[in-house]
């Protein structure tokens, strides 16, 4: 039998990762949707020959209007994934993320297309007062999208609302406790990727993009980050994990609600001194004397769910060893 996967917003960091990783996962078919699919051509070479179906699909903030696209694209599927994203700081943002998940949801129900993979973001697992020594919980810990919005940290709330919506919307709360049996068993089984900090090569051939990679090329070029090393941590994953983590989401039947996208929580320190190791071209800038370093505490997570879905993450090295050797590719460093 054939192995078809859609995924909504393939050209993109994510989307173009998890177009590879069906593959590598046995896929046989993978529809990509693009606004523009002249220019999305090169999806065509991260599979067999045939394998990528280019698909036109324009998304936009209302929501609605892609009705007719989405079912010829997600007919005959077997899994969607929404890797689509928004990052304006305007309330469009929230429009385009909950619209489009839940028409994704809706359209993946009408053609009885038997998973739906949402990508979200860390920022919607930060409730007030917790501390980083607390191991977040994909089922536990939600933000507060009012008080996101009320920050200004609109993106965020945008990402918190889709999965709120996107529970709703297949009977369940946004614990993933089934609230309508009725609607939950007619419904696609809904997974949720929230990864924080995405790093590794980037596919597209065309200039570097997004926020991640620009930033990361910033701080090697000292242009960010060169007064004194952060007395802090980030969560990172390898994109190719990231999107690994997506495909096992959807091939595992009993795969269901929120999934961390994350490897673990790094220290600045270990972030620049490894970058260090894999560039002899970057100097890591002084600690700073009045931090105390060795008593900070990283970001905690409860890595259960994720380990559950059974991808060996690659470590810090091996991701930033590839990333610099991609971004000296693109003379962008």
């Amino acid at each position: 039998m054939v192995k078809i996967a859609s995924v909504i917003g393939a050209t993109g960091y994510v989307g173009s990762a998890v177009v590879k990783s069906l593959f590598e996962h046995g896929f046989d078919v993978v529809r990509a949707a693009s606004r523009s699919p002249a220019n999305a051509s090169w999806l065509s070479s991260l599979g067999p020959e045939g394998g990528v179906q280019i698909m036109p699909l324009t998304l936009t903030n209302e929501g609605g209007s892609s009705l007719e696209e989405l079912g010829q694209l997600m007919r005959g599927s077997d899994a969607a994934f929404f890797c689509a994203g928004f990052e304006e700081q305007s309330p469009s943002t929230i429009d385009f993320m909950v619209n489009n998940a839940l028409d994704v949801i809706k359209v993946a129900k009408q053609e009885n297309v038997k998973s739906v993979v949402l990508t979200s973001s860390g920022g919607s697992t930060n409730p007030a007062g917790l501390t980083d020594s607390t191991p977040k919980s994909e089922v536990l810990h939600f933000s507060d999208p009012s008080a996101q919005i009320a920050a200004g940290k609109i993106s965020p709330a945008a990402k918190t609302l889709m999965e709120i919506r996107a529970f709703e919307a297949v009977g369940r709360d946004h614990a993933n406790k089934i609230t309508d049996a009725a609607l939950a068993s007619s419904s696609p089984r809904l997974c949720i990727m929230v990864p924080n900090l995405i790093l590794g090569p980037q596919l597209d051939p065309g200039p570097i993009k997004g926020n991640s990679l620009p930033w990361i090329c910033k701080i090697v070029k000292k242009q960010r980050m060169n007064e004194s090393i952060p007395n802090d941590s980030m969560s990172i994953i390898d994109v190719r994990d990231l999107a690994s983590l997506h495909v096992a989401c959807a091939l595992n039947p009993s795969a269901s609600g929120r999934y961390f996208g994350v490897n673990k929580s790094f220290p600045w320190r270990e972030i620049l001194n490894t970058i260090a190791e894999v560039h002899e071209c970057y100097v890591p800038p002084p600690l700073n004397e009045a931090e105390d370093y060795e008593s900070k505490v990283t970001t905690q997570f409860d890595h259960t769910r994720k380990n559950s879905l059974g991808v060996a993450l690659r470590d810090l090295e091996s991701t930033l060893r590839d990333l610099v050797e991609y971004l000296k590719s693109k003379n962008a460093i």
